[in-house]
């Protein structure tokens, strides 16, 4: 009995454990069984079949260490993968595994937590494996090797099995259909970490993953033939000819008159209406003529695309803000559940004031805050992981740092933990600021999470005389975890929150971003002291929503339960300013991408908008709202990549294609966006930006 179960065990035991974690992690993760399980169940045949031919060829005991580095490796991503989306709603990628190992310590009271959470499943994919592999060996099972002859024999029909089942998982990849996020998109064309371990498997969402980080993406960029963001136009009589701003922005008062001596009636003549400017935001760049002359294949069909590109229009608000100082934040973990207007007045008042935007969205990407700061400052889609870090040595123009250094003014930029964090160090001063952090310029407590009121307090004596300043903060003291024992500033405020009617984890959460609220009071309180808060403007939105919140605790501080796909991403975007008396109202739909453009124009900057992926949210663009795994919102529409369905926002009929032909859009954006990073595309334009500023900034 025992010679029956070596001979045929060492050869299924791999393809059946393999096909047993793929099945787990998936019923476990998403807790469904859906037709995706075919596809991870014939890869994992397929990789199972490849460990046991390994692990039979050679020595007993090279088969044995073989058999523990497949296994462990294997395990280790499983689990991996389960705990992390778990704590952050999205899978890793091995660059940020590697990447990111360091500052990754940092949390790991976070990390230890979602581990304990994740327990049932890891149970599954990580110990029970380890445990039939070790018994397996201990029985002698598998990993024996045989004489010559009979080891080629085995190893080889074991091998074979491992092609066949691997043809067959490709083969049948077509039976879910070819179009775009199918499992055959994702394997053959658009790959995306998230979407392809739920719909290929861990297994073969890693090896891409792998194949991605060791040999790079070698195809040329991809623009599907579309009529660009006219697409997102159709004929709709409901639509308003100017559907954005809802009350006037900047009151005109009217003139002090002297009185006459001798005062006469005389007829008051109309005002002369001050002619719009609706001339395109573009800088003077022929995008045809550089792709005609231009080599490098990569760069040309960027220009290409570039050429075809209908860029946003100048509008009443274009150069709203000229003159201006202004301040910028990301805010971490920021979001409407943040917002209370007894409990935190001065986050109620900057997100009911100024500019409010009433279906404003911040998409989750890949590396979270990084990725959030990325689209913010950069006005690009965040390309796999860590595009930040990619960008330090890039060339990057349209930043508002470099604009408004050319301007005159000066420009930095603080962070209340520490430096190095992501990269902040290089990446920072490749904006155009002079960048301060925790012990690196800017004095901070230890304490976690540290204040944002303490970052202002001392950053602040920096910039408030300057004549003209530009200054970004990264905020902190939203940070997970939201208890009132695992982070400093819920438990400096507890006492602001003991009145809400709420669960301590939503509490606490409230009660770390009332840090934030303090720290914005005491900013606008210094600015109207020195007399500038009506000639600054304040902007910011989040980084993303707070995924260390469990959902159970946003749905109570919503008071329903929160649509996952959509509105689990709604937010607040603050544009704001003291000069702005009545709010002006914007109900178009638009996300953190679109701030760079938006904010550009508003401060009568020199950029061109066929280069940024967002568009004027106040311009009469078309809206277009873009999610990581190429969900999207437009002015008539949610669409779910997820699960193909489109969800109508007014009653009209959309045209033949318009889906198809928004998602070929979507994904042009993404692809762009990515090439723009890997190649440094900006570099390429340089010569076409008036007064260009290079020298980063230090001031004493």
């Amino acid at each position: 009995m025992k010679e029956f179960l070596q001979k045929n065990i060492r050869a299924l035991f791999f393809p059946i454990l393999f096909v047993f974690m793929e099945l787990s992690f998936h019923i476990y993760y998403y807790g469904r069984v859906d037709e995706y399980l075919l596809f991870s169940t014939y890869f994992a045949l397929s990789f199972g079949f490849l460990v046991s031919t390994l692990t039979g060829f050679f020595s007993r005991i090279a088969n044995i260490i073989i058999a523990w580095i497949a296994t462990i490796g294997t395990c280790i991503f499983f689990g991996l993968q389960m705990v992390y989306g778990h704590i952050f709603t999205k899978f890793i990628s091995l660059s940020s595994v590697l990447e990111n190992a360091g500052d990754a310590t940092e949390f790991w009271k976070q990390a230890l937590h979602g581990i304990i959470e994740c327990i049932p499943g890891l149970l599954l994919v990580l110990v029970i494996p380890i445990v039939l592999v070790a018994i397996s060996i201990k029985k002698r099972f598998i990993c024996n090797s045989d004489e010559k002859k009979h080891s080629f024999i085995y190893q080889g029909v074991c091998f074979g099995l491992g092609m066949v089942f691997y043809v067959i998982a490709v083969l049948i990849l077509p039976i879910d259909g070819t179009e775009n996020f199918t499992p055959y998109d994702l394997y053959h064309k658009d790959f995306m970490l998230d979407m392809g371990i739920e719909r290929l498997g861990v297994i073969t969402g890693t090896r891409k993953d792998i194949h991605a980080f060791f040999f790079g993406d070698t195809e040329e960029i991809n623009i599907e033939e579309t009529q660009g963001m006219s697409s997102l136009v159709i004929d709709d009589p409901l639509k308003e000819s100017t559907p954005i701003p809802t009350a006037t922005p900047i009151p005109t008062p009217e003139p002090t008159r002297m009185p006459d001596a001798t005062p006469t009636p005389s007829p008051t003549p109309l005002p002369t209406p001050t002619p719009i400017d609706t001339s395109p935001n573009v800088l003077d760049i022929d995008f045809a003529a550089l792709a005609e002359s231009e080599s490098n294949s990569e760069i040309r069909a960027i220009h290409k695309y570039m050429s075809e590109q209908e860029p946003t229009k100048k509008n009443e608000y274009t150069g709203m803000f000229k003159g201006y100082n202004f301040i910028y934040l990301v805010c971490e973990g920021f979001s409407p559940w943040a917002v209370d207007e007894n409990v935190t007045p001065t986050l109620y008042k900057l997100t009911h004031e100024g500019i409010v935007l009433e279906n404003f969205y911040t998409p989750i990407w890949y590396t979270s805050t990084s990725d959030g700061e990325y689209v913010a400052l950069q006005g690009l889609i965040p390309y796999s992981s860590n595009s930040f870090k990619r960008s330090k040595k890039n060339s990057l123009p349209m930043c508002f740092g470099w604009q408004f250094l050319k301007l005159g003014y000066t420009s930095r930029a603080y962070h209340a933990h520490t430096a190095t964090y992501y990269g902040r160090n290089e990446t920072h001063p490749n904006l155009g600021y002079e960048f301060k952090a925790k012990n690196a310029g800017l004095q901070i407590t230890d304490q976690w999470p540290e204040s944002d009121l303490e970052m202002i307090q001392n950053s602040l004596p920096d910039y408030i005389n300057d004549e003209h300043f530009h200054v970004y903060y990264m905020t902190v003291s939203g940070h997970m975890e939201y208890s009132f024992g695992g982070n400093t500033q819920a438990a400096h405020n507890k006492e602001a929150v003991e009145g809400l009617p709420y669960s301590s984890s939503a509490k606490a959460y409230i009660a770390c971003n009332k840090e934030l609220d303090k720290a914005l009071e005491y900013l606008i309180s210094e600015l109207e002291k020195a007399g500038i808060a009506d000639k600054t403007v304040i902007a910011f939105s989040a980084d993303h929503y707070p995924y260390g919140l469990e959902k159970q605790y946003i749905d109570e501080l919503a008071g329903h339960e929160v649509e996952k796909n959509f509105e689990l991403y709604k937010n607040y975007g603050v544009i704001w300013s003291a000069s702005i008396k009545e709010p002006i109202v914007v109900t178009k739909p638009c996300s953190s991408l679109d701030l760079v453009p938006t904010l550009s124009n508003l401060f009568g900057l020199e950029y061109d908008s066929r280069l940024l992926m967002g568009s004027d949210i106040l311009s009469d663009s078309p809206a277009l709202v873009i999610f990581c795994d190429k969900s999207f919102i437009t002015d008539y529409c949610m669409y779910n990549a997820n699960n193909g369905k489109t969800y109508m926002l007014k009653d009209v009929e959309l045209p033949d294609k318009y889906i198809s032909n928004v998602m070929a859009v979507v994904k042009n954006k993404f692809n762009i966006s990515k090439s723009i990073l890997v190649n440094n595309y900006y570099k390429y334009i340089m010569d076409y930006i008036p007064d260009v500023v290079t020298e980063r900034p230090h001031y004493d």
